[in-house]
């Protein structure tokens, strides 16, 4: 039976704190110019959902 997984990973995000996530968000925006196909563009899409979807399920440490 197939593990269920968070899309597109499964990672233990809980080291990491609101700026750190920030940050990635901010890279996500500043990459997005850069996909040259759509499926590049949907999937980094769907990594920044992510990443927003975990910055509001956990108050962060600062």
């Amino acid at each position: 039976m197939a593990k269920d997984t968070k899309f597109p990973f499964d990672l233990d995000l809980s080291n990491l704190d609101t700026g750190s996530i920030t940050n990635i968000l901010n890279d996500i925006d500043q990459h997005m110019p850069f996909m040259e196909s759509e499926r590049d563009k949907t999937q980094l899409l769907q990594v920044k959902k992510f990443f927003e979807e975990e910055l509001k399920m956990v108050n962060r440490l600062h």
